[in-house]
């Protein structure tokens, strides 16, 4: 494949952001079959003055670097409620590692145990590939909220530790404490612990990019090729296999079906990609281990559409290359687009079938699923943009907004049962 252009991705990091103050919001929510009572709450970004409970994280002790399957480090969450009335009170503490690599649910150590508090059972927890540790009344569920008495406070120990699998590449590992529900003063200055890890390292990132050829339209019995590369630096490897999903569920053009056929070369050959979703493909993924020393591991994709197509002029497709790793959700990727159009481009279309475009009819569908297939030979270039940095954002998967819809869930108390174990694959906004 020619390479003559490169789409990068910009920087989109998924960082713990605080979660935005929900107004008084009150949702009912099935949890196992069972409709929970309705629950106002309030999540605060930081204080305002007057806040009946405060929450306060201790620092750890003993306060030294972690060792991926060492010691833990223990903290005092402390919630006092300042107000004449007894007041409603849940938190999470999400985590998130400096580096590359999402965590997996095994990668930290986590436990919250009361001191002087009603018994208490904690979780970790995913949501969208992040990090998240909850805790809850252990004669309720993950839908229980405490009951903290008027003019008293209630305190847990908090224990963290790294798991044997927290990931070579990642380097130190911030946890916050955050309210999910009540009138809280959670400022996060005083909330956020960062535990340096041994051996102390300086991440690398996973840089993603996308090489298409130019002058090439999608069309019915015709391939529009590009080549999508990964090349991690930095020390240590990832703990997983990396799964790599091609998505062009962005187009929107129209209505009907735009009967998209992506193939991929694996072994040699050009193999049709099966759909695991509308308009939704997976590669073969990137084996364990994947790291700097693996160099650039690069894999030849083929648009084009079948005969039944609704696309009537030369059209932008957005497509997405999404990246996740274990029990996580992507963490991630990188956007590019094609053009797509009908057999016989429309007249006087900037994107009309130049004479060097070549005809190729798409493959058979392959009998099996392909081989795992990683190149470590660069696809050539001559323009090169920015890169991606390992991490996702401004889509359902990261920043803001991830936070911010399981805040929405939570909030409710009564979706955490969908929060604990689920990966999801679906559609992403």
């Amino acid at each position: 494949m020619s390479a003559s252009a490169v789409t990068a991705a910009p920087a989109r990091p998924v960082a713990a952001r605080r979660l935005r103050a929900l107004a008084a919001t009150t949702v009912a929510a099935a949890v196992a079959g069972t409709v929970l009572a309705p629950v106002t709450a309030l999540a605060a970004d930081g204080a305002t003055g007057g806040a009946p409970l405060t929450m306060t994280l201790g620092a750890p002790t003993p306060d030294g670097p972690l060792k991926r399957g060492g010691a833990t480090e223990s903290m005092l969450l402390t919630v006092t409620n300042s107000s004449a009335k007894a007041q409603e009170f849940a938190a999470w503490l999400p985590g998130e590692a400096d580096g590359p690599s999402p965590l997996l649910a095994d990668s930290v150590v986590f436990d919250v145990t009361a001191v002087d508090a009603p018994a208490t059972t904690s979780r970790v927890g995913r949501q969208d590939g992040s990090w998240q540790g909850l805790f809850f009344p252990a004669s309720g569920d993950a839908s229980t909220s405490f009951s903290i008495p008027a003019k008293s406070e209630f305190t847990w120990k908090v224990t963290v530790g790294l798991g044997a699998t927290y990931p070579t590449n990642d380097g130190d590992f911030t946890l916050t404490a955050g309210a999910l529900a009540g009138d809280v003063d959670d400022d996060p200055a005083r909330n956020t612990v960062v535990f340096t890890t041994d051996p102390k390292i300086t991440p690398g990132t996973l840089d993603l990019t996308w090489v298409r050829d130019d002058n090439v339209v999608a069309r019915p019995g015709r391939r529009a090729g590009l080549t999508l590369t990964a090349t991690a630096t930095g020390p240590g490897e990832f703990p997983a296999e990396l799964r790599r999903t091609i998505s062009a569920q962005g187009f929107r053009d129209g209505a009907g079906d735009p009967d998209f056929i992506l193939e991929a070369e694996v072994g040699g050959r050009i193999v049709k990609l099966e759909e695991t979703n509308e308009s939704q493909w997976e590669l073969p993924a990137l084996p364990k281990g994947f790291g700097a020393a693996s160099g650039t591991a690069s894999i030849d994709v083929y648009l084009s559409l079948g005969e039944n197509t609704d696309i009537t002029k030369d059209t932008e497709v957005p497509l997405e290359a999404l990246f996740s790793m274990g029990d996580t959700y992507g963490f991630t990727g990188i956007p590019t687009e094609v053009t797509a159009g009908p057999a016989k481009s429309t007249p006087g279309s900037p994107s009309a079938t130049p004479s060097t475009e070549p005809s190729e009819s798409p493959s058979a569908p392959a009998s099996a699923t392909p081989p795992a297939s990683a190149s470590t030979t660069p696809a050539a270039a001559t323009t090169t943009t920015t890169t991606t940095s390992g991490s996702l954002a401004a889509t359902g998967s990261g920043g803001t907004g991830r936070y911010a819809a399981l805040a929405a869930v939570l909030v409710a108390l009564g979706g955490a049962a969908t929060w604990f174990g689920v990966r999801r694959r679906g559609s992403r906004v």
